[in-house]
């Protein structure tokens, strides 16, 4: 096997939109900056990789641009085996919707970046020699729905709030971690962990607790290695603890969990073992995720809302708990969501999922949009290799993807908007990612 590894800086001028709230947040500086990370895998002459940025997500202009020029450049068949992801931290520049390279500067930024990543990761092509070892050990995230006394869902429902029964559900506390030895050290590091990237808030750019893990993690081991973190399926995940009564936001928060988490890593590299390397393959599939479809009581509902409400604006971040909180600007807000979801929706919109097996015990599997734990449950469940790295944000755009039963319950997740899945799309997602193996 040749490993190859390289990474670039993408971190946004100032005045730049920050994504990840619903009001306008404009970048005044930054704690720390963005990157995009690509690794490069060669077996036998087959190539595939990983790239991942430091951004909330990407749109379709930023993904086809890294998947075209790859394809250009270094073949076909090497972007076919190419898994394009995002770590999800809410302090990256906005990437509009389907503004492409020619329509904005700041996607052709990327991109460019993003192939000068790839470029130096093919000509770092070295041997190597993979190693890997899994903790069952996830002490900094929560599920963030909850049931409540009265039998409801919220998320986020608030510090120590005494109308909490239980969690909705447990998740995947596994953290998977892969190294790369080259020349007898450890050369590159790739952890999968399911948490969510909102820890800071503010105007200030920075990587989340995903930057602070990685430099924790250098600075033990007194080398800048690269150091790739991909995020599992977190859709209903965070890092808050609601048992808690303190503060949980702040960059001091980001610190506190990216040393924690770095930690743990460095704490289990002593069990890292070698894997067989002798092959790769890539599977690809197409999924196509059908659309919420809103019944006569919720629109009649979403249109009492917007009749009855009255239009205050929000003052701060506009976050999710607002609507658990029943502010009115979340409530006006959600409720013409669901009237754009009955109006302006498609019934469905297709997904690329990309299965990465290398030798007989790593796999990569691909997951779009936001994804709930239950989805990486049931993969992990299936899959043949004993270190499985679930990746969601990859491939392709998509909104959140809960699970089915959790439609009827509520909750933030699930409200509906343009494009939104349906209950059943977690299921299409589960069966084709099985299906890839």
């Amino acid at each position: 096997m040749k490993i190859g590894f390289a990474q670039e800086i993408i971190t946004p001028p100032v005045g730049v939109d920050l994504a990840g709230y619903f009001n306008e947040r404009l970048n005044l500086g930054m704690y720390d900056d963005l990157y995009v990370k690509s690794i490069v895998f060669e077996v036998n002459g087959k190539r595939c990789g990983i790239v991942v940025f430091d951004l909330l997500g990407y749109n379709q202009g930023l993904r086809d641009g890294v998947r075209n020029r790859s394809a250009e450049e270094f073949g076909q068949d090497f972007s076919d085996g190419l898994i394009i992801t995002a770590t999800h931290t809410h302090t990256g520049p906005r990437i509009p919707k389907y503004e492409t390279e020619a329509e904005n500067p700041l996607v052709k930024d990327i991109v460019d970046a993003a192939m000068r990543s790839l470029r130096r990761s093919v000509a770092n092509l070295q041997d190597g020699v993979l190693e890997a070892t899994s903790v069952y050990n996830n002490p900094y995230a929560f599920v963030r729905r909850y049931f409540m006394k009265n039998g409801t869902i919220v998320t986020n429902p608030g510090w120590r709030n005494p109308d909490i029964d239980r969690p909705e559900t447990e998740f995947d506390r596994t953290i998977e971690i892969l190294g790369v030895r080259q020349h007898g050290r450890l050369a590159a590091l790739i952890c999968n962990i399911a948490n969510h990237g909102d820890t800071i808030g503010g105007n200030f750019v920075s990587a989340d607790w995903y930057g602070r893990m990685t430099q924790a993690i250098q600075y033990e081991l007194k080398e800048s290695i690269p150091v790739l973190i991909l995020d599992d399926a977190s859709g209903d995940i965070n890092h808050f603890d609601f048992r808690q009564d303190i503060k949980q936001t702040g960059y001091e928060e980001a610190v506190r969990i990216g040393r924690g988490y770095a930690r743990i890593v460095l704490d289990a590299l002593k069990d890292l073992k070698p894997l067989e390397a002798d092959s790769v393959k890539v599977s690809n599939g197409i999924v196509t995720i059908p659309h919420r479809k809103l019944t006569e009581e919720e629109l009649a509902e979403a249109n009492h809302i917007l009749a009855t409400v009255p239009d205050i604006k929000k003052d701060g971040d506009f976050e999710s708990q607002d609507l658990a909180n029943k502010v009115p600007a979340a409530l006006r807000y959600f409720a013409q969501r669901a009237l754009d979801c009955h109006n302006k929706s498609v019934p469905s919109h297709s997904c690329r999922m990309t299965n990465v097996q290398i030798g007989k015990d790593l796999m990569f599997s691909t997951l779009p949009g936001e994804s709930f734990n239950g989805i990486t449950r049931a993969i992990r469940a299936k899959s043949p290799c004993k270190h499985t790295f679930v990746v969601e944000l990859s491939q392709d755009v998509s909104g959140y993807v809960p699970m089915k039963e959790c439609f009827a319950r509520g909750g933030y997740e699930v409200q509906p908007g343009i494009d939104t899945v349906a209950p059943e799309a977690a299921d299409v997602i589960i069966e084709k990612a099985i299906e890839l193996f």
